[in-house]
């Protein structure tokens, strides 16, 4: 009876021994990889979630931007020559009066360099007395302006251009926006040419020793 006791205690006590270092060892060696196979999965997931927020906060801004040239430019009877002022880089358009404009318009747009925004602003041709404040149109511009080719405004003026004769003025329009540097993982682009249907190789801005429109009586590039 006593012996039966005796090799029921042993076997209690071996079952009690607990692992051993190395098994501690492994174990610790197996949860680490899962949790940084777990950390790796989250920072991944986190990451494509900004690029999808970025990637739509940037077309609807471009989107937003385009309406409004497409609707404006596609009447203006002038556009000026692009240019820098105060390090930002300006351009503007004067729209006749119509059926959506009552009156006639000056529309001006600034891409500025310090903090990466677009902008624009009206006022009434010969007077800054209803000139608007600026609004933001999009953030987070990353055109390399160091690149001809990166610019955001580019005039295309009435006349003869090589063996081709164009009849209206147009704007080159390429704005580059989002968060990646190698302009793949995140953001949206407008590449645009718009066509300014009442100008003509008579307007005044089209002459590159002409007067500017908008900017005589009215307001400047600050």
């Amino acid at each position: 009876m006593s012996r039966t006791l005796a090799l029921r205690n042993e076997t209690t006590r071996g079952d009690d021994s607990g692992v051993s270092v190395v098994e501690l060892i492994v174990a610790m060696g197996i949860f680490t990889m899962v949790l940084v196979v777990s950390l790796a999965a989250t920072v991944s997931m986190s990451n494509q979630a900004v690029s999808a927020q970025v990637v739509g906060d940037t077309a609807s801004q471009l989107r937003k931007t385009f309406q409004s040239m497409d609707k404006e430019l596609r009447y203006a009877d002038a556009i000026n020559a692009p240019g820098t002022s105060g390090g930002n880089i300006y351009v503007e358009y004067q729209v006749p009066a119509t059926a959506i404009h009552g009156e006639e318009l000056c529309v001006q747009w600034r891409y500025v360099t310090a903090s990466n925004e677009l902008q624009r602003r009206t006022w009434t041709p010969g007077t800054d007395a209803d000139l608007t404040g600026w609004s933001t149109f999009v953030t987070d511009l990353q055109n390399d302006l160091t690149k001809a080719d990166e610019q955001p405004f580019a005039l295309h003026r009435a006349g003869p251009t090589g063996s081709k004769v164009f009849l209206r003025q147009g704007l080159d329009v390429y704005l580059d926006a989002g968060l990646s540097n190698n302009k793949v993982d995140a953001g949206s682009q407008l590449d645009v040419y718009m066509v300014a249907r009442n100008s003509s190789a008579e307007s005044v801005s089209n002459d590159p020793s002409g007067t500017q429109v908008c900017l005589v009586g009215g307001a400047q590039r600050p």
